[in-house]
């Protein structure tokens, strides 16, 4: 690239953090003053102009002229659209929110003739704010710091109040649940593993949820796909976005369920998953051929523990190419034949399946994504080139018409080599090995042509820097920390999707688009409904995929780090989730591995996963970790009913499977600070142990009663921190007072635990009085309609 156009990029970081101290100093710009105002229908529109325009470097000219629309789309939601008045620019499509109110046109709606909040603004400089009207509680305060508008930087910030707490936006890990005034969360989505803290990670989720010391709660979603930082400053938080337009939908409450009901409404309610998912999983980099799985399920039965799921990673693959079969460790026949042992048992298999088809003519996934014109192009017009496992590989575009088909077809052909039951769909950010904007055919022939997972992520084809100003913006967002490329780790930002879309622009919704032709295709494929993992993710994802952490690492951080992971999820919309149980990079270890798996049986999604150089951590591995499994994995296939319920619940209504407890205890303000604990629905607290060589863990246990699960002894407490001993055989797990579990008897599938008689749990709150909702279907149907309870 350009000494000039990486000193831009360096400049706009400079110009944008403080050499004196620590606080983040942002645009002053002049702002924009209203021109006119009207109202049609309930739409309120506010015409602006600039008041100077500013062509100060590195940013580029003010947009000289605006438009605002201000939607009353619900009773409880107003959206507010800030747009250029002389051109169209870059919105996110509709079309990837039909399950939800966001997918119709932006115009006002009999709901909300009497909306419970009220929108203010001021003539000059323009600025808004939106009010909750039963509290007077302002939700959104754009004065304090300038509105910037540029065409590749759009500037915005919303005043916090003092006492409210903010949750939300990712993906990246980080320690604590609640945002700390200097954070700053890149948005970008990167093949970036989650061992990394701080760092942006794989998905964009630009939401976050608001609870003041009243318990009282609101919600923001600017919808835009484009990279962006949002940064946490001096009692605002601050959008930076490089792209796109500012489409604001704020949701008011006035409860943290609310708030998160009210914005999967939005966006649509996540998809309930079938039945044999909330079941236990194993996975591992590294299972070589039938035999070692087939070995695996046979020491998880012997070890009388739960399974209900085997997962394939790249290794089935005849060198490392999307729908093929290795025929020597994998051959057909034998695959179809274990497919048949495990159906038999009631047991599952996933594969994955990553978006890289290999540059190879003798490959029919790419002849005939050529024929039908389906991959992304580079600026020639020309399928655009990267490496992944295959190799020299090119990428379908999810955009196109015609991707259903092509991605339907692939699918239904290696369906019918052996009838799978899910997917998962992996390096969908898009991953790319090869660094650069710009790669060339010159020594594609020469590469190596996958099936070595050393040498694949070397780069080997010839590529080269771009100079444009779409791989350089003049403001660099801060990916990987440290203001990297955004093209790196991935593909150029100049790359063409359909209809001329630029990559610019649909980078961050590559996974979602890829999630929805593929659980689509799945669905019509087998007739049930069905279950699809998915790296990447966008607001929506959950409507159709589940989704787990990533890449983590075997440490007692990581272990930690993964229940805020999982808590923002379920405020993102994706409550099915979960992390690589004992760790995915690097040497687990009995203590770690026992931690893990007790606290991963309460996960929503639970499923053990390691790496290709990494030693054997199934939960029979070591004598400790079996008897703990035995144990929690044992509980968790009892408490399916319970679940699965919470799944349907999540379904109907967009609530979480995993809480945190301030959406059970929203007045109880001691709940907006904890990280570590969680709710397991309204019914179960969950007290992780996090530490290595711990005898006793601390938790919090708000007023009421508890049981402990185990023993059913009792804890009566007006809200108070207890100190519990533990063996590595034990983790808190309590009942609440005032509720009604039914459980199934122990069983190691969940097709086995589904026939067995109920039992119910009556945990009587202080009063002497308790109440429980049970949900039966048959846990595959595809539309869950019915309504069984």
């Amino acid at each position: 690239m350009s000494i000039l156009i990486r000193l831009a990029a360096l400049l706009s970081w400079i110009f944008s953090t403080s050499t004196f101290g620590c606080a983040q100093h942002f645009i002053d710009g002049s702002g924009y003053s209203v021109t006119s105002a009207s109202e049609d229908a309930g739409v309120l529109t506010i015409n602006l102009a600039v008041n100077t325009a500013s062509t100060s470097t590195p940013y580029g000219s003010d947009l000289s002229a605006l438009v605002v629309t201000v939607t009353k789309t619900e009773k409880d939601s107003v959206r507010v659209k800030i747009l250029d008045k002389n051109s169209k620019r870059w919105e996110v499509p509709r079309d990837l929110f039909t399950a939800g109110s966001l997918g119709t046109d932006s115009t006002a709606t009999s709901a909300a003739t009497d909306p419970l909040y009220s929108f203010n603004y001021t003539q000059n400089p323009f600025t808004f704010k939106v009010v909750r009207k039963s509290d007077g509680y302002t939700l959104f305060d754009s004065s304090g710091i300038s509105l910037v508008v540029k065409d590749q930087y759009l500037q915005v910030a919303t005043a916090l109040g003092s006492d409210l707490s903010v949750y939300g936006i990712g993906e990246s890990t980080r320690d604590n649940f609640k945002m700390s005034s200097g954070d700053k969360q890149t948005l970008w989505a990167r093949d970036q593993g989650s061992a990394t803290p701080i760092v942006n990670t794989y998905g964009s989720h630009p939401f976050f949820l608001g609870i003041n010391s009243a318990g009282q709660a609101h919600g923001v979603l600017l919808l835009n796909s484009n990279g962006m930082d949002v940064t946490m400053d001096s009692g605002h938080l601050v959008y930076q976005a490089i792209g796109g337009v500012l489409d604001f939908n704020i949701v008011v409450g006035p409860t943290p369920a609310n708030v998160v009901s009210q914005y999967t409404k939005l966006i649509g309610r996540p998809k309930l998953m079938p039945y044999w998912s909330y079941g236990f999983h194993q996975c591992r980099w590294g299972y070589g051929s039938v035999d070692a799985l087939r070995t695996v399920v046979n020491k998880y039965k012997s070890s009388n523990l739960p399974l209900d799921v085997i997962w394939a990673d790249i290794d089935y693959m005849k060198n490392f190419h999307d729908f093929t079969l290795d025929p020597v460790n994998f051959p057909q026949a034998k695959m179809a034949a274990f497919m048949d042992e495990i159906h038999s048992s009631g047991q599952k298999f996933v594969p994955i399946i990553d978006p890289g088809i290999p540059d190879d003519t003798n490959d029919y996934a790419y002849t005939k994504g050529l024929s039908m014109d389906i991959f992304i192009k580079d600026t020639s017009g020309k399928p655009y080139l990267g490496q992944v496992w295959p190799g020299p590989t090119v990428f379908p575009d999810f955009f196109h018409p015609d991707a259903k088909s092509y991605w339907g077809e692939q699918i239904q052909l290696m369906y019918k080599s052996y009838n799978f039951d899910g997917l998962w769909i992996d390096m969908n950010e898009l991953a790319n090995f090869c660094p650069g904007t710009t790669c060339l055919r010159d020594l594609a022939e020469t590469c190596p042509k996958g099936g070595n997972s050393t040498t694949m992520t070397i780069c080997c084809l010839n590529c080269t820097d771009n100079e444009n100003s779409y791989d350089n913006p003049p403001f660099a967002i801060n990916s990987a920390d440290n203001h990297d490329a955004i093209y790196s780790k991935g593909i150029s930002t100049t790359a063409l999707q359909y209809g001329g879309l630029r990559q610019y622009d649909t980078h961050n919704l590559y996974g979602i688009s890829e999630s929805i032709v593929t659980n689509s295709v799945l669905e019509k494929l087998t007739n049930k409904r069905s279950f699809v993992l998915s790296r990447s993710t966008f607001p929506g994802s959950g409507v159709h995929v589940a989704h787990w952490t990533g890449d983590n690492a075997a440490t007692w951080n990581d272990l930690r780090w993964s229940i805020p992971a999982i808590l923002k999820f379920g405020l993102f919309g994706i409550p099915m989730v979960g992390a690589d149980i004992c760790g995915f990079l690097g040497v687990s270890n009995m203590e770690l591995c026992a931690r893990w798996t007790a606290l991963g049986s309460f996960y929503p999604f639970a499923r053990n996963h390691n790496n290709l150089d990494s030693p054997a951590q199934e939960t029979y591995v070591w004598p400790e970790v079996t008897v703990v499994g035995q144990k929690f994995i044992g509980l968790r296939y009892r408490l399916l009913p319970y679940i699965y319920t919470l799944g349907y619940h999540a379904h109907r209504d967009g609530l979480p499977i995993a809480r945190p407890l301030l959406m059970e205890f929203p007045t109880d303000t001691v709940t907006h600070n904890i990280n570590y604990q969680f709710m397991l629905g309204n019914a179960l607290l969950v007290t992780p142990v996090i530490s290595k060589g711990a005898t006793a863990v601390t938790g919090y246990f708000p007023r009421g009663v508890w049981y402990n699960v185990f023993d059913y002894s009792q804890i009566l407490t007006s809200g108070a921190y207890l100190t519990i001993g533990v063996t590595i055989f034990d983790m808190p797990v309590h009942i609440r007072g005032g509720t009604i579990l039914a459980m199934h008897q122990p069983a190691l599938t969940t097709a086995s635990a589904r026939l067995t008689p109920f039992d119910i749990l009556i945990a009587l709150s202080y009063n002497g009085e308790a109440s429980g909702e049970l949900y039966v279907d048959d846990g595959v149907n595809d539309q869950p309609e019915s309504h069984n309870r």
